[in-house]
């Protein structure tokens, strides 16, 4: 039988600066334990700490050049060319210049079997349950909170874009929160974050702002992906409408970018639907 796989799954990736990586085929997109195959955009400068993997890696540059080193050397691989990874060999992907590129692993990438330098063996994450899952309310002093949250968010979006990939690649933290500040100068800001009972890192996060007499919006939601089969998302929606519905406004509005048409069901389990669609010209970068 065939299967369709409608859309790649972002998978956490090691090195800095953060390149995203997009798993077409895998065992987290699709249960495939035989191959993987996911697309590597990584930015000039990245580098990851060497690894000795127990899976036969083949890298085919799309854009920019990938630096694979070894222990005799290293190798340039540019636009055009793939490279060659058995097993076993101790490797260390860089890419000075930026790169884009597809991996293609054998057996599928398995965060168990990279074997990454100075990485101890982990041991098995605490099992997750929706009553473990305590929720704290913020004005805009929550923003600066969200940072890290939202770059993944920004990673998602990024992956999925189709048209305007370079402007939300662009686009930092910073200038999202002036955004937010500037535009509901005169409204009020609910910041809403989850976490694992009470401590430990922020797992999903939602923006909401309104005002008596004007609309109220969902400015932004992101629940980490480890995380999403718990109610996180929907808890979110159902605590910041009704924080809205409270300032008695006149429209509820959420705005989705373009490439994230998939969240068009969620919001429509709350009410939203497409109202119109507003489309601008990509204009080109000039030299």
């Amino acid at each position: 039988m065939v299967r369709v796989i409608g859309s790649p799954r972002l998978i956490p990736a090691a090195g800095s600066p953060p390149k995203t990586i997009a798993e077409y085929i895998g065992r987290a997109v699709s249960g495939t334990e035989q191959v993987s195959i996911a697309m590597m955009k990584s930015p000039p400068g990245w580098a990851e700490p060497g690894q000795t993997p127990e899976f036969d890696e083949y890298s085919v540059v799309l854009q920019g050049a990938l630096v694979i080193s070894t222990r005799t050397g290293s190798v340039q691989v540019q636009s055009g060319q793939t490279a060659i990874a058995p097993a076993g060999e101790w490797v260390r992907y860089s890419s000075p210049e930026g790169a884009e590129y597809l991996a293609v692993c054998v057996p599928a990438f398995n965060p168990e079997l990279v074997h990454r330098d100075g990485e101890e063996k982990r041991s098995e994450p605490d099992i997750v349950d929706s009553a473990d899952i305590t929720y704290e309310e913020f004005g805009k002093d929550g923003l600066p909170y969200i940072e890290d949250l939202w770059n993944q968010l920004r990673t998602h979006h990024v992956c999925n874009a189709r048209y305007f990939r370079d402007l939300l690649q662009e686009r930092p933290f910073s200038e999202r929160c002036d955004d937010i500040r500037k535009t509901n100068a005169d409204r009020e800001i609910l910041v809403h974050l989850a976490q694992v009972q009470g401590h430990g890192p922020y797992i999903g996060f939602c923006v909401s702002s309104a005002a008596p007499g004007s609309y109220g919006e969902i400015e932004s939601i992101y629940v980490m992906s480890e995380y999403r089969s718990l109610g996180i998302g929907t808890s979110f929606m159902n605590r910041a409408l009704a924080w809205i519905r409270q300032r008695n406004v006149t429209e509820y509005r959420v705005r989705v970018c373009e490439g994230n048409e998939q969240s068009f069901r969620f919001y429509e389990r709350f009410g939203f639907y497409l109202r119109r669609h507003l489309l601008l010209k990509k204009t080109e970068q000039q030299p």
